[in-house]
């Protein structure tokens, strides 16, 4: 969550266990949404020490950079933070609508850094910015498609930092959350085949096994907006942003304060912490379906600033079925009949079985999957997936235990 809105080979191989027992595993929430909210103040604010991070420009794809109204806007930026020394670098791809500047992954490049890596947070594939920049269709959110884009990306990434910044690189590792993902266990497959990287570790978190399932259940909860009522909508989302204001300057490895703010969001029914997450993952489709238009040639001409606003306004209630059913899948299947089931874990699941680089964290109470599907998930992977009993979607990215196993796998 977000302020805008809210939410082998030579290589040496980690050992992880099968799975972290109920009994072994003392996260506190059962609730699943309310643990899920406890990520809304997770980020790098507050941890000491502050890391400086550079901002890395990368060359946008051809024709790009001088779009109507998004002239000189068309470069690829992601967040850099480098060691003074030669050192292993660690890709951090978060989820739907997630920038390089906020959230989970700028926890976690704190971490890292501190760990003496080199780290490099991109941004999501449904982002504006990644749309008009990498997205060779314009029109992001299938997974084979935009992990294609994302590892050509990524290419160009590495030679920036190795050119223009002198950055020496001892190795690389790629750590991936929700749809970031599944988009990483896609990138896993092309490096496999095409070794043009060699990511050595991925440590893929909470991906979604079934894609449509996910988005059915967001598209549900983002239904109970009318259900409530404008009105009582925007109160919600209201209530939610002071919350997570409240709590802008305690620090963030803290257990207490993550207790604290699961005690906030306990007030909320379980329907309105459906919405407020559905909210938050569909916080940046406006300025991604404006992109998409113009990208598309839908917008022939933006004449200034005062135009551009307008037509964010007029795609400002896109949901996100609006979005995959008017403007994404007649593009989608273009590249497979069905992409939201090509576009699933499940679809490349024989090719990440026994692949040692590849590893799997989840949670048995993730509603985004159903548990039978994470159980099945669990039983194809063996000892490539640790699964945890609790902490919803994310829920526990902060959790002592977790953030712990998490600097383990990477470490060297």
């Amino acid at each position: 969550m977000n302020r805008r809105a809210f939410l082998a080979g030579g290589i040496s191989v980690l050992v992880v266990p099968l799975a972290a027992e109920a009994e072994d595993y003392a996260y506190p929430y059962r609730d699943p949404y309310v643990a899920t909210v406890t990520t809304a103040i997770l980020n790098a604010d507050r941890l000491r020490p502050r890391l400086k991070r550079e901002i890395v420009h990368v060359p946008a794809l051809p024709g790009r950079n001088q779009l109507p109204g998004l002239q000189g806007r068309g470069t690829l930026s992601v967040a850099f933070y480098r060691q003074k020394h030669p050192a292993r670098l660690v890709f951090i791809l978060s989820g739907l609508g997630s920038n390089p500047y906020f959230g989970l992954a700028t926890y976690y490049a704190t971490l890292f850094h501190k760990q003496g890596s080199h780290v490099v947070v991109l941004p999501s594939p449904m982002t504006w910015n990644f749309a008009l920049s990498a997205s060779r269709s314009g029109v992001p959110g299938y997974a084979p498609a935009d992990a294609r884009d994302l590892y050509e990306a990524t290419q160009q990434i590495l030679s920036v930092l190795r050119t223009r910044y002198a950055v020496k690189i001892e190795g690389i590792d790629f750590m991936g959350a929700s749809l970031g993902a599944l988009e990483g266990a896609y990138v896993s497959v092309i490096d496999a085949e095409e070794g043009k990287i060699g990511i050595d570790k991925y440590l893929l978190v909470n991906p979604p096994v079934d894609l449509a399932y996910a988005l059915t259940k967001i598209d549900e909860w983002h239904a109970l907006g009318a259900k409530f009522g404008a009105g009582r909508a925007q109160g919600i989302v209201a209530k939610a942003l002071a919350i997570v204001e409240s709590f802008s300057k305690d620090r963030r490895d803290d257990p207490a304060i993550f207790d604290r703010v699961a005690r906030a969001f306990g007030a909320f029914t379980t329907e309105e912490l459906q919405f407020l997450i559905a909210e938050d993952l569909q916080a940046a489709l406006p300025e991604l379906v404006y992109v998409t238009q113009v990208v598309r040639g839908q917008i022939a001409r933006v004449v200034g600033k005062r135009q551009t606003r307008e037509r964010l306004q007029d795609v400002k209630d896109v949901s996100l079925a609006g979005y995959r059913d008017e403007i994404a899948l007649p593009v989608w299947r273009l590249q497979a009949a069905d992409p939201l089931t090509a576009g699933s874990l499940t679809a490349i699941l024989d090719r990440l079985r026994g692949n040692s680089r590849v590893h799997v964290m989840h949670n048995a109470d993730d509603f985004l999957a159903d548990r039978r599907s994470i159980d099945e998930l669990k039983e194809a992977l063996g000892d490539q997936m640790t699964l945890y009993p609790y902490g919803g979607h994310l829920g526990n990215a902060w959790y002592p235990k977790n953030r712990e196993f998490v600097l383990r796998f990477f470490e060297r």
